[in-house]
């Protein structure tokens, strides 16, 4: 699945920050103080302030996760793997990585998508690999998406989603002209090291699973 990732994230930045400064002045919540009890996310606390706002989305067969309903909530919950890229506009090279986050199914899967790399971007996040920041770096874009089953991410090497997700970071990278850790200098891309280590035994299983979905982009370049 694609996400228009520079027009929403943009759009998504600018109505992050107005909802935010309007609720700071009313005295209220300010939707990343509330993502947590919406999302179940570590991101601070995002109550529903896309809830009603965008058409609900039915999962698509290459991604339909079958969860049982939120004893708490009552809402279908999945877990939404993204990945993305940032620009460095000093060195015109640019930064793959990828995200998650715990999703409402009944509500748009590409603005959550969307939501979940900018919450990524303003670096709202504990279970990722460090990314680089700063100025130089533009806004991170979209750009594939799959839903799993694993909210519990303990259970993410269960869900397929993750294995498709994790491939399409390695061949991304590959794509960009590679980590630094496979090319040495001068150096092709952001990224210090690979996505999926080279000796990874699960490694052409991601491969696989990212090119049936997506199509292949970079030959696999593990061992």
């Amino acid at each position: 699945m694609v996400v228009g990732g520079a027009f929403v994230a943009a759009v998504g930045s600018g109505l992050l920050v107005c909802l935010t400064a309007r609720a700071a002045l009313d005295g209220e919540k300010t939707p990343i103080e509330i993502a947590d009890e919406y999302y179940g996310t570590h991101f601070g606390d995002v109550k529903g302030w896309v809830q009603g706002q965008y058409p609900a989305q039915v999962p698509p067969p290459s991604a339909a996760p079958r969860s049982k309903p939120d004893e708490n909530t009552g809402k279908r919950l999945g877990r939404i793997y993204v990945t993305y890229t940032k620009l460095n506009k000093m060195t015109h090279h640019s930064y793959a990585g990828r995200t998650s986050m715990v999703v409402d199914l009944a509500v748009s899967l590409e603005f959550q998508a969307a939501l979940a790399v900018l919450l990524r971007d303003r670096n709202h996040h504990l279970d990722e690999n460090a990314e680089p920041g700063g100025a130089m770096f533009g806004l991170a874009q979209a750009d594939r998406f799959d839903v799993g089953t694993a909210v519990d991410y303990s259970h993410r090497y269960d869900d397929v989603a993750y294995w498709r997700i994790r491939g399409r970071e390695q061949q991304l990278i590959d794509s960009l002209g590679g980590a630094h850790s496979d090319t040495g200098e001068p150096y092709r891309t952001e990224n210090a090291v690979r996505g999926v280590a080279k000796e990874n035994p699960q490694g052409r299983r991601f491969h696989a699973a990212a090119t049936e979905s997506w199509g292949p982009l970079h030959p696999y370049t593990g061992y």
